[in-house]
């Protein structure tokens, strides 16, 4: 049995909201918890080809490194003191991907949360808008390429720094962004978006697929 003991009460429950996003999105998500010390990195893969991070400060130091269900880690009772017990471990092969860098992280650029957010809802509600159109009279398979096509023009689009604006995106889709500053962060060839409840990463120009 492994259990979390997160330093804040609340952050148990914050976690089995990003839990129940990721089984949300994908129903048959894993989360990878790695924990060294006072902190525990939950990391999820997403259809946004990057990873979401929440980060749990811990009134307990925990050595981990365990792949669980997202939908199951949602479900789990929180204890009296704000703790929860991990599911069982999954196989390591249901994670594939590789994890960024610990350190080493250089700032780029800090942007108002409310400016990500615009750019945000101003890419969904054009991909909304273009859609119909670039899949009228097409079949199945072409119109689903062509939406495949339409959205990465639109989320490739630079958000700051070189950074894709899908990084946003993805924020936007886990509730991560909010009040406050969107810092943007690189390290070889790492993106970092860092918004007020939570992160995503991913590799620029590279799948994030481990080897």
């Amino acid at each position: 049995m492994t259990l979390l003991v997160p330093q804040h009460p609340a952050a148990a429950a914050d976690l089995a909201t990003f839990a129940r996003r990721v089984a949300r999105l994908e129903a048959d998500a894993v989360i990878r918890i790695v924990a060294e010390g006072a902190v525990a990195g939950c990391f999820a893969e997403t259809p946004f080809d990057a990873l979401a991070l929440r980060a749990v400060a811990l009134a307990e130091s925990l050595s981990a490194d365990v792949v669980v269900e997202a939908g199951t880690l949602a479900a789990r009772a929180v204890g009296a003191n704000g703790e929860v017990e991990l599911p069982p471990a999954l196989p390591a092969l249901r994670w594939t991907s590789s994890l960024p860098p610990r350190s080493g992280w250089t700032e780029l650029v800090r942007l108002p949360g409310t400016a990500v957010d615009s750019m945000v809802a101003d890419g969904v509600a054009e991909f909304r808008r273009r859609g119909p159109g670039v899949t009228a009279g097409r079949a199945l398979r072409e119109g689903r390429a062509a939406l495949e096509a339409l959205a990465a023009e639109v989320w490739e689009r630079e958000l700051a720094a070189g950074i894709p604006l899908r990084l946003a995106h993805a924020a936007e889709s886990y509730g991560f962004l909010g009040d406050g500053e969107v810092v943007l962060r690189s390290v070889g060839p790492w993106w970092r978006l860092d918004a007020p409840h939570g992160s995503i990463l991913a590799r620029r120009g590279l799948a994030l697929f481990a080897l």
